[in-house]
């Protein structure tokens, strides 16, 4: 399974590739990046069937960990995949100039 980290994350273009937020609805609406699309973990079992396979998709969770075990679910579906290395939090402390 491929992997990125978050300074690569802020350069992919949403118009070329998916990218899967499985945080919850809450944490979604409250801080989501632009371009992506929201299934909750807790909903992984029926939203993925929802996701088209014309597209790479990048999974980002809060930490990264949860987002691995989705990818690993993606690839084994025949989905090109890729986990956000350190999710959500790596990417906001990316942003601060700080690194996790």
């Amino acid at each position: 399974m491929k992997r990125i980290n978050a300074a690569e994350l802020c350069s992919l273009d949403t118009e070329k590739v998916l990218l899967l937020d499985i945080r919850s609805r809450e944490e979604f609406e409250l801080k989501g990046l632009e371009g992506s699309v929201n299934v909750p973990f807790d909903e992984i079992s029926t939203g993925l069937s929802k996701l088209p396979k014309d597209r790479p998709v990048y999974v980002l969770c809060r930490t990264g960990d949860l987002s691995e075990e989705v990818a690993e679910i993606l690839e084994d579906r025949g989905y090109e995949v890729c986990n956000i290395d350190g999710g959500y939090a790596a990417y906001v402390a990316f942003l601060a100039g700080t690194e996790l």
